[in-house]
C-alpha cells in the first residue's frame, strides 16, 4: 500500500509497555521482555521494530549487538531498565510446548485487577476463585463487553527463547491483542504436535487498512507464525475489525 496519512490503533499497546505485570509460573525468571510499544508523555506509542528490555546490562549489549539498537538506561514504574530499540520486526524463538502460551481475562481498576478469569471462572480474587464470572462463551462477545466497558480484556503471555541466543535465557512477551487471543488454540494445537523447543517466529506486523468511510488506519499486531502459515486465521482478522 502507497504512504498515506494515518492514525494509529493503540489496540494491541495496553500490556506491551513496563507497567504491565510480570509473567507468572516458568516466565517468571524471565531476563528480559519484548514490547511493541514504549511509554512517552504517559501513553503508550506504537514502535516499528521489536523493542527489549532488561535489567542485565550483558544481556543488554548482547542484544544490541545481534539485533541493532544501543541499550538506554529508562525508569519507569519505579523499576530502572535498559531499553534496546532493535531494528528487528522479526525474530525467530524457541517455545517448550503449549506451556510457554497462556491467556487469561482481566479487568483493571485504579492500581489493581479486580477481575482476572480464565473466560469461564474467576483465577484470582480470594473467595471468588474457582467460581462462574459470567463472561460470554465467544471471544467477540467478550471484546464487545470490553468495548463497552462491561468486560475484561485478554492478557496473553508467551514465554520463550531466543533461537539466535538460547543462551541469554527466557525472554517473556505480554499483549491484550484480541487478535493474538483469537489465535492462541490453533498455536497451542501446533504446539502439540510438535517437537519442544519448537521453534517459530514472532513478528511485529504493520497491519494498513482503509475504512468504508475513506480513514487510512495502520497499526502493528503480534503474530506468531506456524511454519509458513500464521496462527492468526481470517476469524481472527474479522474479530479485531
Amino acid at each position: 500500500m502507497a504512504p498515506h496519512p494515518h492514525r494509529s490503533s493503540n489496540r494491541d499497546q495496553k500490556l506491551d509497555d513496563d507497567g504491565a505485570d510480570l509473567p507468572r509460573a516458568s516466565m517468571a525468571d524471565a531476563v528480559g521482555r519484548f514490547h511493541m510499544a514504549r511509554q512517552r508523555g504517559g501513553r503508550p506509542m506504537a514502535v516499528s521494530a521489536w523493542r527489549m528490555t532488561t535489567e542485565d546490562e550483558a544481556i543488554a549489549d548482547a542484544l544490541g549487538e545481534f539485533y541493532g539498537g544501543v541499550p538506554e538506561l529508562r525508569e519507569t514504574s519505579g523499576e530502572r531498565v535498559l531499553e534496546v530499540l532493535t531494528r528487528c520486526d522479526r525474530v525467530p524463538v524457541l517455545l517448550d510446548g503449549r506451556g510457554a502460551v497462556s491467556l487469561r481475562m482481566v479487568m483493571r481498576g485504579p492500581g489493581e485487577a479486580f477481575h482476572v478469569c480464565d473466560g469461564t471462572r474467576f483465577l484470582e480474587s480470594g473467595s471468588a476463585r474457582g467460581s462462574l464470572c459470567g463472561c460470554p462463551t465467544s471471544l467477540a462477545d467478550r471484546k464487545a463487553a470490553a468495548q463497552a466497558g462491561r468486560g475484561p480484556i485478554p492478557e496473553v503471555r508467551i514465554g520463550f527463547r531466543l533461537a539466535d541466543l538460547p543462551e541469554l535465557g527466557m525472554f517473556s512477551f505480554v499483549s491484550a491483542s484480541w487478535e493474538l487471543a483469537a489465535g492462541l488454540p490453533a498455536l497451542s494445537a501446533a504446539l502439540d504436535a510438535a517437537a519442544v523447543p519448537a521453534s517459530r517466529e514472532l513478528r511485529c506486523e504493520l497491519v494498513e487498512f482503509i475504512t468504508r468511510s475513506g480513514l487510512a488506519v495502520s497499526y502493528r499486531r503480534p503474530v506468531i507464525e506456524v511454519g509458513r502459515s500464521q496462527v492468526l486465521a481470517q476469524d481472527a482478522v474479522r474479530l479485531a475489525a
